[in-house]
């Protein structure tokens, strides 16, 4: 597995990948993929930075994060639903931590009912730390 900042050439992929996670973790954002496109073009050229998973030239996946003044914010982990249960996503965790983010505090948020990815930050070291609550108006 290979790992390599994202570069403006990559924004369809990673928009299309945006949107099958939101879809895998049940997130209530309605943007189509030209609409997360748009706003990943704008992240990138800000305050984020973006990476893509590779194996043998395939993308499997991506991560989005910004550093904080304590701390890295992952905002987006994906590993493509195929690639998965094979450990793609420690493996891909792992070299993105070596590379990106080194011995920094790491921080993140995974929606209450996605269970698959509490599990899978657990499992590579994270621990409960904050729950956000909402209400609809």
């Amino acid at each position: 597995m290979k790992v390599r900042l994202a570069k403006e050439e990559d924004l369809d992929i990673l928009a299309e990948l945006n949107c099958q996670l939101i879809k895998d973790e049940g997130h209530s954002n309605p943007m189509s993929v030209k609409a997360l496109k748009a706003r990943m073009a704008c992240w990138l050229v800000s305050e984020y930075s973006a990476a893509l998973f590779e194996i043998n030239d395939e993308v499997i996946g991506y991560t989005l994060w910004r550093k904080d003044t304590d701390f890295i914010y992952i905002r987006q982990f994906f590993i493509a639903q195929s690639f998965r249960g094979k450990g793609n996503g420690k493996k891909a965790f792992e070299l993105a931590k070596k590379r990106y983010w080194g011995q920094e505090k790491l921080r993140l948020d995974v929606l209450i009912n996605n269970l698959k990815g509490l599990s899978f930050w657990r499992s590579v070291g994270f621990y409960d730390y904050c729950l956000t609550l909402e209400q609809e108006g």
